[in-house]
């Protein structure tokens, strides 16, 4: 993407200080187009470079870098608003956000919801490393982590992960191998993850309810003829992840809630609910936040969204919707899972169009559904909610949907402060 087209763009945006340009013309690609044609001429781009030029010294440029991934992508309409509100504020006026335009500042921020999910990975991990690592197609498995069969105390048999060998899987995992050669890891007071690698293990809960969430037990999912090592289901985490931000499951809810993917589909059921099936406003989608679920099998936290994180609005607009797949996804969610041995990790959705997948192909599915309602001009998706499967978005306009405090995790003082730092600069996928 040309440089001088995108500075056009920007250019354009600002001089308009009637805000005229709206989340509708960003995401339709209007203002895209426009920017696009404008720059050919060169007049404009005579008097961009004017505008660059005389700015120079005053931080524009560094501004302009960071808007637009140093001229890499057009900024989002937020960015915009939020450019112009920032350089206009010393006049007295700024530009006011539709609710729709509010709505999509979900694609640089973190989402309720997130917030908890990022709290419990860094928590778990004693570092915010993990917040930074995204495990994607090309990320070896694990080693000296495998799995033997074992039943449950209420009977259930499952595949119980055993680490067997603690010193490989360190060496191979992309967070904790880099942990252990830090030097200023861990913190005073804090935990060495290394000696107690995170995993993913099946009924490994974490017992809300008490006064300290304590994540670094093994639980039954944990085999103890192997290293140790801190065990915790996908369900439980994102137990944990709504504990942590102090987010209720139901308005009666009087303490922390800890839910299975079962139960957490039929909670969606009551009338006290405080997790709703979503409906797509369209062209818009997934929002940071939301839960997918399949009742009986996973369940896993959206983080951070493109402005497209399923393909529908760029499908409807080429008239191919069916032609949809995975790999067009852009998306990363936050989730405990048996994917490459990793347990508690943040993972690029597009992983999934090689590694086959009952939730990611449901979700494919309603892509494909939404993409066609945005060409049938329909101004909403169907309801998220199909059989086993469920997008799921909490209902914070509701103040009976939060606790008055989150929930105190064991070791959160560690990760605090790295933490807020990185909800400041939460970036696009």
């Amino acid at each position: 993407m040309k440089k001088n087209t995108i500075l056009t763009f920007i250019f354009l945006a600002v001089i308009n200080t009637s805000c005229q340009l709206t989340s509708g013309d960003f995401l339709s690609g209007k203002a895209q187009g426009m920017a696009k044609r404008v720059s050919r001429e060169s007049d404009i781009l005579d008097i961009v470079d004017d505008v660059v030029r005389e700015e120079e010294g005053q931080g524009v440029n560094e501004d302009l870098r960071d808007l637009t991934d140093n001229y890499s992508n057009f900024p989002t309409s937020y960015d915009i608003t939020d450019y112009i509100n920032g350089n206009v504020a010393a006049m007295g006026t700024q530009c006011a956000m539709t609710d729709q335009e509010r709505e999509w500042s979900f694609v640089k921020n973190v989402g309720t919801g997130s917030f908890g999910a990022r709290k419990v990975l860094a928590t778990i991990y004693q570092s915010c490393m993990p917040i930074n690592t995204i495990i994607d197609s090309s990320t070896p498995s694990l080693s000296g982590v495998s799995t033997r069969e074992a039943t449950l105390s209420d009977g259930t048999d499952f595949r119980q992960r055993i680490v067997h060998d603690r010193v490989a899987m360190v060496r191979s995992h992309e967070v904790l191998r880099k942990l252990d050669q830090d030097p200023g890891y861990p913190g005073e007071g804090c935990i060495d993850a290394t000696k107690i690698p995170p995993v993913y293990g099946y009924g490994s809960r974490k017992g809300l309810r008490s006064n300290e969430v304590n994540l670094f037990t093994r639980g039954q999912g944990v085999s103890k003829s192997g290293a140790r090592a801190s065990g915790i289901d996908c369900s439980e985490f994102i137990s944990a992840a709504y504990a942590a931000e102090g987010l209720k499951f139901t308005t009666r809810d009087q303490d922390y809630r800890s839910l299975t993917t079962t139960s957490l589909h039929n909670t969606v059921k009551s009338k006290n609910s405080c997790v709703k099936p979503v409906k797509f406003g369209l062209p818009y989608s997934l929002q940071s936040g939301d839960i997918i679920n399949l009742k009986g099998s996973h369940v896993v936290m959206v983080d951070t969204i493109g402005e497209d994180p399923l393909a529908i609005r760029k499908f409807s607009e080429l008239g191919r919707c069916d032609d949809i797949t995975i790999s067009d996804f852009n998306f990363t969610y936050i989730h405990s899972g048996a994917l490459k041995n990793y347990g508690p990790a943040r993972v690029d959705a597009r992983t999934h169009a090689k590694n086959r997948s009952t939730m990611f192909n449901t979700l494919r599915a309603q892509a494909v559904s939404s993409c066609k309602a945005i060409v049938a001009k329909k101004e909403y998706s169907n309801e998220m909610m199909s059989g086993r499967f469920s997008i799921l978005r909490h209902d914070s306009s509701n103040s009976a949907c939060f606790y008055d405090e989150p929930a105190k995790l064991k070791g959160e003082s560690c990760i605090n402060q790295c933490l807020q730092e990185e909800i400041k600069g939460a970036k696009n996928v």
